[in-house]
């Protein structure tokens, strides 16, 4: 094996993206989201021949993994290290009740959000993971189940950019973001784009 291809997947839609509220750990995929990690389901089972499946450890991507892991056929494991960013005091609020020039602070890649994380920390955390998922993949074809900014986060780092350069993709629900991964490290990623 030379290469690891690696297919992120971002969670179905819940009622806080809907509401535009930063969310807590608990919350489940609304309807429409269920509909979402259904049809992402069926997409992966015709495009991949992924040998692992890994997700987060928050309520709506297990639930997003459960939908892909019933059709794929594939044991969910869960990594923490998957997870959102931690966005600590505002957690469970709407993003209405912050100010702009708040909002934007919590933009800023080394700003550490009250009780939670920067996206500095959590390009930390992607890297020592992806990094080790590199050096020991699972499987030649991998399935990630995760979250929009931490997915952000992860292509950040995988197209060798750094953290002060970080900006959050526009990502959907259940949107994938596939990666050919070179296990050399030294060779750079490729990055193939797919929205189901």
């Amino acid at each position: 094996m030379t290469e690891l291809i690696l297919h992120f997947v971002r969670h179905g839609e819940t009622p806080g993206n809907a509401e535009r509220r930063f969310q807590t750990p608990d919350v489940p995929l609304s309807e429409t989201g269920r509909a979402q990690a259904a049809a992402v389901a069926e997409t992966l089972l015709e495009t991949t021949s992924a040998g692992a499946l890994l997700a987060s450890d928050y309520a709506r991507t297990l639930e997003t993994a459960a939908a892909i892991s019933a059709r794929l056929a594939l044991p969910v494991v869960e990594e923490p290290a998957l997870r959102e960013r931690n966005f600590g005091i505002a957690r469970g609020r709407l993003y209405s009740e912050f100010a702009d020039d708040e909002m934007a602070l919590w933009r800023a890649p080394h700003y550490r959000i009250e009780q939670g994380e920067s996206w500095a920390d959590v390009y930390d955390r992607m890297r020592r993971f992806l990094d080790a998922l590199r050096a020991a993949p699972p499987a030649r074809e991998i399935i990630l189940v995760s979250h929009g900014g931490a997915m952000s986060v992860a292509l950040t780092y995988l197209r060798g950019t750094p953290i002060d350069e970080f900006e959050i993709l526009q990502l959907e629900n259940c949107a994938v973001r596939t990666v050919v991964l070179p296990l050399d490290p030294a060779l750079p990623a490729q990055m193939i784009e797919a929205c189901p």
